[in-house]
């Protein structure tokens, strides 16, 4: 179990949470094979070796019935700006870092001439994290224990995931029906309708967000969680401070797993930084993103964060759609833990 003091130096400070949340891990090594005892598991379902797990739903069928969401063709573009040196990031880590390496300067100072015939040109260059912008996660990304999804020892990922990248998931891309839960608008406050920090979203939340919009949940459909959270980072004069570890998002339950398996969501898609609440109590303990082992290590789930979903909601309060394809290719890293994606919702 987590002591007070231990999630307290986790959100005091961004350098320290890097290193605690290795350490909070190993401490909640046991309870979590304990909470996982009954839970779902797909290790095996889709033969040895897979790596793309629940993203295997969805074939030509659920390709073919998203693009029958599509009614006027509108379109919006879900990823958050990138910014140098700005930009909400879990802890630990830093906001893209962005250079020019080549402008007008070294024209105009003489350094570099044109090409012949005069043409001149930019280049730059970005140092960022995979996953310090809207991103998705590779399965091997998050685990307990000593193995990662389907078994595979944790050792894969030492110098590179040799298992569950998302450079596999970036060849399959993701294409499906994609389903907006606004949460912040159904059960938040303020103008913004946004959820308070510190909000738990269980399945009940879920339910009764969909039967209050009026949206049916398909098998397979993407699931697309609207907190209002992110958008705060942004406010001059926020509604509450926004802060990485009291952001609201779903909260564990063997009843939501359960739910989640049922359905055969292959994706689940948030707005805050790490889809579920960053710190949660179970049966009196605290864990540290225990959905993101029970969904990716154990499900195959794919989780992709930092979703900028404002526009959307907007827009889909006023007509009454919330369902529409949805197209999310992260970038072929391989090995890696993470890519940037700029997913587009088409209604």
């Amino acid at each position: 179990m987590l002591t007070n003091e231990l999630t307290s130096m986790i959100c005091k400070s961004g350098v320290v949470a890097g290193l605690t949340l290795t350490a909070a891990a190993a401490f909640a090594q046991p309870s979590m094979e304990i909470l996982q005892r009954d839970a779902p598991s797909n290790w095996g379902k889709w033969g040895d070796g897979d790596q793309v797990g629940a993203l295997n739903y969805l074939g030509d069928a659920e390709v073919l019935e998203a693009i029958g969401a599509v009614n006027s063709g509108k379109t919006f573009t879900l990823q958050v700006p990138m910014t140098a040196g700005d930009g909400p990031v879990f802890p630990g880590r830093i906001p893209v870092q962005h250079y020019m390496s080549q402008d007008e300067a070294l024209y105009s100072s003489g350094k570099l001439d044109p090409l012949a015939g005069g043409v001149k040109y930019s280049d730059d260059v970005a140092f960022m994290y995979l996953q310090g912008t809207t991103h998705v996660d590779g399965l091997a990304h998050g685990w307990y224990g000593d193995q990662v999804y389907g078994g595979e020892s944790a050792q894969s990922t030492i110098h590179g995931h040799a298992h569950g990248d998302v450079g596999a998931i970036g060849e399959k891309g993701i294409v499906g029906r994609g389903v907006l839960l606004d949460v912040g608008r159904h059960l938040g406050s303020g103008e913004h309708h946004r959820l308070a920090p510190d909000t738990c979203v269980g399945l009940d939340d879920l339910r009764a967000t969909a039967e209050a919009q009026g949206t049916a949940i398909n098998p397979r459909d993407i699931l697309v969680i609207r907190t209002g959270s992110i958008s705060r980072y942004w406010d001059e004069e926020p509604d509450a401070a926004w802060d990485a570890m009291t952001e609201p998002g779903l909260c564990y339950s063997l009843e939501l797993l359960q739910w989640i398996d049922e359905l055969e969501i292959p994706v689940i898609a948030a707005d805050n930084l790490a889809v579920e609440k960053v710190s949660q109590e179970i049966d009196g303990e605290t864990y540290v993103i225990p959905l993101h082992g029970a969904l990716m290590r154990d499900m195959g789930v794919v989780l992709s964060e930092i979703w900028w979903l404002e526009d959307l909601a907007a827009d889909s309060a006023e007509d009454g759609q919330y369902s529409f394809l949805l197209v999310a290719a992260p970038l072929k890293m391989m090995q890696g833990s993470g890519s940037p994606v700029n997913p587009v919702a088409i209604k």
